[in-house]
């Protein structure tokens, strides 16, 4: 007995502060969102080596009384909630009260705040011991310092990173919450030297560019569409302004900066094929929805969240982003290859986000899946590629009053690899194997979508050997191969006989197809449909593409061009590269300086 007790009140804002302030971007997260809990309408952060020595955020929100002052900074107060309902419903930032203690727990810790811009109160405590008070003139709202952070937990201390490492993930969050909140304004100083800037005019543009610069945000599409239930806006790049990581897609609910594996995976989806594997695009996604929607009560970081229909809101954001590409002209112009080219920041961009990714243990994410791949549970393997639903083709995209190339004029061929075409001001370098490929591998999904494959009979059959463990897996899968055209007959041991082969088969190269897709049947037997389809169009459309330094002739590439325009993506191949480069007519002249 006597064993158990219940712990004094310093241990626990110890406790508190190990599951809320786990850096020194975590106190600048918490007194940040208590500003813009106050309607502040400026916020301004001030660092001193990185927020290791010292931490300064200014507001001029509403500012607190003596007496409200003082009440927050006892743990669990808090003006946000006042009844068990209200958790079920919270439009603030924060709602826990728990940050404020937690940070002075291990801190030195001053306040100041005023209500009225004339007469304020000053609160001084060190380590949550209380040190001081006095009446002060200060200007409303609130100005909290914070120095010698994890000052009496060494281990926390000495788990800091370089102050660099530290500056960044500081930088990182006020990059996301000034998105986040376009209507105000923010200052980020370290060591008297500034960061960020932006003026709170209520355009997401404008927070773009102070973030990422004038090009990229000139650049950037908006978005918007509603389903009753969410309403999502924001601005997403082109394929061809890429990053590293995904640490530049933000995704915002209702104000709120949070992080979501499966929102993240509806972003990519809806890229689909347009960026090549291991990019990801820069995308500022504001969603909207009924409080009672989103469960924010999940972590005391308050940066997971949980949704009412979750798929739903996938799908919304899915379909968005996909329809609002489908739309737009992604040719790749030779402004911005220049500039990807030439711009010594991207190698240092790349390099934070690895940092970034490397260092950020306190995300935990699922397993990562393709992007390309639907986010549910796999089939039985039995039941594997017999669904009857095939969604990978949006069946309104060809609907979609998307740009379209312009009609391009053949005018040569260059390295036997590229085409050279010219429209009414506009001259075209054209990868001719990533043009071939795009065209190739849309006609076979279009065939491979189709409920019944049509099938031409070989007048020699293939003849196919494959080792015992592989002839299992192939009869298990009989009714795949002949969904897709395929006629496969035992012919003794370990032997296959091919009769017939689907018509989308190049002449002269079945054996080589057809060694493909059971290749893909048995590499991919725990995809599910969608993603083996999607996989085996790519590398049939790859083998039956012309390849670089293959010269043909005007009339073939007249061909090629046209088709290219009637595509449903003519920007990228399957595999994410740029099908096409654009010159201007004034571009060119600039060359020559030929303009007056």
């Amino acid at each position: 007995m006597g064993n158990i007790l219940k712990l004094n009140q310093e241990l626990t804002n110890l406790i508190a502060a190990g599951e809320v302030i786990e850096r020194v971007s975590s106190v600048v997260k918490e007194l940040v969102e208590n500003s813009i809990d106050a309607k502040a309408k400026s916020i301004e952060v001030r660092l001193i080596d990185s927020g290791l020595t010292e931490i300064t955020v200014i507001d001029d929100g509403t500012g607190m009384d003596a007496v409200d002052a003082k009440m927050a900074l006892e743990p669990h107060a808090t003006s946000k909630i006042k009844t068990s309902e209200d958790l079920f419903k919270i439009g603030t930032l924060g709602f826990r009260g728990e940050a404020l203690p937690s940070i002075i727990a291990v801190s030195y810790f001053k306040l100041k705040t005023s209500t009225n811009g004339k007469k304020g109160i000053m609160l001084s405590l060190k380590g949550g011991a209380f040190l001081s008070e006095a009446m002060v003139a200060c200007p409303k709202g609130c100005e909290i310092t914070v120095k010698n952070l994890f000052f009496n937990t060494p281990a926390r201390l000495q788990s800091l990173q370089h102050p660099n490492i530290e500056l960044s993930y500081i930088t990182d969050y006020m990059n996301k919450v000034a998105l986040a909140n376009p209507d105000l304004s923010f200052l980020l100083t370290n060591n008297d030297k500034e960061i960020l800037r932006t003026y709170g005019r209520g355009e997401n543009l404008e927070t773009i560019l102070s973030i990422y610069g004038t090009d990229l945000a000139k650049d950037m599409l908006d978005i918007f569409d509603n389903d009753g239930y969410y309403q999502i806006s924001g601005y997403i790049s082109k394929p061809s302004q890429s990053r590293s990581t995904k640490n530049h897609i933000t995704i915002i609910v209702n104000g709120r900066t949070i992080r979501n594996y499966h929102l993240i995976q509806a972003v990519l989806k809806g890229y689909e094929e347009r960026l090549v594997s291991g990019r990801y695009p820069i995308a500022v996604i504001q969603l909207k929805m009924d409080l009672g929607l989103v469960d924010v009560n999940v972590h005391p970081a308050k940066l997971e969240v949980r949704f009412s229909n979750e798929d739903n809101l996938a799908d919304l954001i899915t379909r968005t982003i996909r329809t609002r590409l489908a739309k737009a002209n992604l040719t790749v112009d030779m402004k911005t290859v220049r500039e990807e080219k030439s711009n010594p920041f991207l190698e240092l961009y790349d390099e934070f986000d690895k940092v970034m990714e490397e260092n950020q243990t306190d995300i935990i994410e699922e397993e990562p899946i393709s992007y390309q791949q639907e986010a549910q549970p796999h089939l039985p393997e039995k039941e594997m590629y017999q669904q009857e639903e095939y969604s990978f083709l949006d069946p309104d995209e060809d609907q979609l009053p998307g740009f379209k190339l312009p009609k391009m004029n053949y005018i040569g061929q260059l390295f036997g690899t590229y085409i050279l075409a010219q429209a009414e001001k506009e001259f075209y370098l054209v990868d001719q194997h990533a043009a071939a490929e795009r065209i190739n591998y849309e006609k076979i999904m279009d065939e491979l979508a189709k409920e019944d494959n049509l099938n031409y009979e070989l007048l020699v059959p293939l003849q196919l050997n494959f080792s015992a463990a592989e002839m299992f897996v192939i009869n298990e899968y009989q009714n795949t191969f002949q969904s897709l055209g395929l006629q496969l007959e035992e012919f003794g041991k370990n032997t296959l006989m091919v009769r017939s082969v689907p018509v989308w088969i190049v002449r002269g190269m079945e054996k080589e197809f057809v060694e493909e897709i059971i290749a893909q049947v048995i590499l991919n037997k725990k995809t599910t449909k969608q993603e083996f389809l999607n996989n085996l169009a790519k590398e049939l459309a790859c083998k039956k593409s012309i390849k670089g330094n293959e010269f043909h002739s005007k009339m073939e590439f007249d061909f090629l061009l046209d088709d290219l325009s009637r595509a449903r993506n003519p920007y990228s191949c399957p595999h994410g590269r740029p099908v096409i480069v654009k010159f201007t007519q004034s571009e060119i002249e600039r060359w020559f300086n030929r303009f007056v």
